[in-house]
C-alpha cells in the first residue's frame, strides 16, 4: 500500500466513524405529565361504590351483635330450662 492509499483509507474510516456517530439518535427526554385532576366518571363510580359499602360496613357490625343476642337468648333458654 502507498502513503496515498492509506491516507485515503484512514480518510474513508474517520469520515464514516464521525458520519456513524452524528447518525446516533438521543433518546427523547419523557416529559414527566402534570397529574390530571379525576374525571366526571371516575367521580361518579367511587361515590357509587361507597354508597354501597357503606350500608355493608353498617350490616357487618349488625351482624355482631345480633349473634351476641342469640348468644345471650340461647343461655338464658339453657338457663330457664335446667
Amino acid at each position: 500500500m502507498t502513503i496515498r492509499s492509506r491516507r485515503a483509507v484512514v480518510l474513508a474510516m474517520c469520515v464514516l466513524t464521525l458520519g456513524m456517530s452524528g447518525c446516533q439518535r438521543e433518546n427523547p427526554v419523557e416529559r414527566s405529565q402534570a397529574p390530571q385532576p379525576p374525571s366526571v366518571v371516575d367521580q361518579a363510580v367511587r361515590q357509587s361504590v361507597e354508597a354501597i359499602q357503606t350500608p355493608m360496613d353498617k350490616a357487618r357490625g349488625v351482624e355482631g351483635t345480633l349473634s351476641d343476642a342469640a348468644d345471650r337468648t340461647a343461655d338464658r333458654v339453657q338457663e330457664a330450662t335446667q
